[in-house]
């Protein structure tokens, strides 16, 4: 029989953490065990989960190094076969374990991803898996669509996943690295997911399990919630990470063939961090490229000389992955409208080479 360890992952999570390690242990096929690991919570977490659960293992992060730090963590202490990582601010429905079991069954592959449903917005999915954009970022499967336009709910392969919510088997998850945590916030879940993919990881989306997410405020200084001003470490981060996983991941021959579009929508990330107010977060991040050149380059010898899928079976196209209400204008809407079928025109002429 499968064994799975719970692992929750918690920042400062107060009532919301409780909620989810309550979650987690009403399942109708119980974990193993539950493990939470609490990455130096500012406020009074620990004590109430130590109050209110004194069954569940409660490891302390002695300082906050981000999610992919504590998820290691999480990894190196289970005892179990499979890893179910789940953030504080998710909470999986009853059946939700044992779909993923049932899918896993059906298909043996070594990721399971469940359908993540927004709250209080319960019509809305916000993802249930993901692919790789060939412009280096995560597309989310079926990204806050509404429930009633989605018509096939079968469990299906995909390439990449967000990391809200992941059951991995844990043998496969320390032979791919585990989580790089030198990221420390935002793409470290696309990066992970595309590493594994890289290295012949097979993964499925199952919609019939199900998990809410209540995004609530977000972290400060770091979420955008579609309205209000876009955090300027939000773009440095996302500029950053997205441009180490390109040229870390990409094969040689990809970089190549792809260069004129990745130029392009660099240039236009420029335009954009110019009309935001983020010009000196785009430098900022492309300056951190090139003082940590050597260490990319390392990184990229030891990523590459394990890959195991060739990018042509990863990579996508699509429109391009942009934050919801990012874009505030009709006129810019437009414009992003046109780069993405531009975009996506070359990607059409150019995946026959990669």
């Amino acid at each position: 029989m499968i064994t799975v360890s719970a692992v929750i992952v918690t920042y400062n999570g107060g009532e919301k953490v409780l909620r989810c390690i309550e979650a987690t242990k009403a399942q109708s096929r119980p974990f193993d065990e539950v493990i939470v690991v609490d990455n130096a919570s500012q406020d009074d977490s620990p004590r109430l989960i130590r109050a209110a659960h004194p069954d569940v293992r409660l490891i302390e992060m002695p300082d906050n190094r981000g999610p992919s730090v504590s998820r290691n963590a999480g990894l190196a202490a289970s005892g179990c076969d499979f890893v179910f990582w789940i953030d504080n601010d998710l909470y999986p429905e009853s059946t939700c374990l044992a779909r993923l079991l049932d899918a896993l069954a059906a298909d043996p592959v070594a990721v399971v991803l469940p359908r993540i449903i927004l709250v209080p917005d319960t019509h809305i999915v916000q993802a249930d898996g993901g692919a790789a954009h060939f412009i280096g970022t995560l597309t989310l499967r079926h990204g806050f669509t509404p429930l009633a336009q989605i018509a096939d709910h079968r469990p299906v392969r995909v390439r990449a996943f967000p990391s809200g919510c992941v059951l991995m088997e844990r043998k496969a998850a320390l032979a791919v690295g585990g989580f790089d945590e030198s990221y420390f916030f935002y793409f470290e879940d696309f990066e992970f997911s595309f590493r594994s993919s890289i290295f012949g990881i097979k993964m499925v989306s199952d919609p019939a399990a199900i998990v809410y997410h209540d995004l609530g405020a977000g972290k400060s200084g770091l979420a955008f919630r579609g309205s209000g001003p876009y955090p300027r470490q939000r773009a440095y981060l996302l500029s950053r990470n997205r441009l180490r996983t390109v040229l870390t991941h990409f094969s040689l021959r990809t970089l190549i063939v792809l260069a004129p579009a990745l130029l392009i929508y660099e240039f236009v990330g420029l335009g954009l961090a110019v009309m935001r107010g983020w010009t000196g977060a785009w430098w900022e991040s492309w300056a951190w490229i090139v003082a940590h050149r050597a260490e990319i380059r390392e990184r990229r010898r030891w990523v590459q000389a394990r890959r195991r899928t060739p990018d042509r079976e990863i990579l996508s196209g699509g429109p391009l992955p942009l934050a919801p209400g990012l874009l505030n204008s009709q006129l810019l809407r437009w414009v992003a409208a046109a780069i993405s079928g531009t975009l996506n025109a070359y990607w059409y002429l150019a995946k026959r080479l990669i």
